[in-house]
């Protein structure tokens, strides 16, 4: 069990100076973070995220914790600042990680809410005319074979791939436009989540298919906004 903090004001230049080198090293911008002193302890804080260092204790006693993301408070108590800059290097490791990381949910609901407000048709859920079912598959196929050419997907991949669209363009024949689009950005977001691509591919994937609501938004009683580029 950690010891009560004692007081802790600050940090000396060259222990700042090596946090500030830890983050570079961690391929993280020292300009995302800073500093906040407190009465008994200093705060590394990175700006744009929950992520938190806290730095306590004294000189051959440190003690604090850190958080990275949405990740557990994590306490530590270690005897020398150079086991503190391991516990700083290890932390902004994580938070990097952290920052790569997309929260596809997150997206799904920004893309519901972007792409979810229909009128007209949509609104009464009308079936698809045999027209706009071979129009759906066609815009299918095409996304389907641009993210086969622009991903390094496996055999595995490919066939389940294959499968969601199968899916989805049976689907055009039985599920009313308004259905249809709700298990359309459901299955895609499962397929990406499946698939555990690098977290850039997945975001970018993911929005590769999204905008193909918008090229058939006329389907839906309205045109559809303008999308964030690769789901920024």
């Amino acid at each position: 069990m950690l010891a009560t903090m004692p007081a802790f004001s600050h940090l000396a230049k060259f222990k700042k100076n090596q946090v500030f080198k830890a983050i570079e090293s961690a391929g993280l911008n020292p300009n995302d973070f800073k500093f906040e002193d407190k009465d008994a302890e200093v705060r590394l804080k990175h700006r744009w995220s929950e992520s938190h260092f806290i730095f306590g204790g004294d000189a051959g006693h440190y003690i604090g914790s850190y958080v990275a993301g949405d990740l557990p408070d994590w306490p530590y108590e270690v005897y020398s600042w150079e086991a503190v800059i391991t516990r700083v290097s290890g932390w902004l490791t994580d938070v990097k990680l952290d920052l790569d990381t997309p929260d596809l949910w997150a997206e799904m609901q920004g893309a519901a809410e972007l792409l979810g407000g229909t009128s007209g048709e949509a609104n009464e859920n009308a079936p698809f005319t045999p027209e706009e079912r071979k129009e759906i598959e066609l815009r299918l196929r095409e996304v389907e074979q641009g993210v086969k050419e622009a991903y390094l997907l496996s055999a595995e991949q490919i066939q389940i791939l294959d499968a969601k669209i199968n899916y989805l363009i049976e689907a055009t024949g039985r599920l009313g436009r308004t259905d249809w689009h709700g298990v359309f950005v459901s299955v895609i977001l499962g397929y990406v989540l499946q698939a555990a691509l690098p977290p850039e591919s997945a975001r970018s994937m993911f929005w590769t298919f999204m905008k193909l609501l918008r090229i058939i938004g006329h389907l839906f009683g309205h045109g559809f906004p303008e999308l964030p580029t690769g789901g920024a």
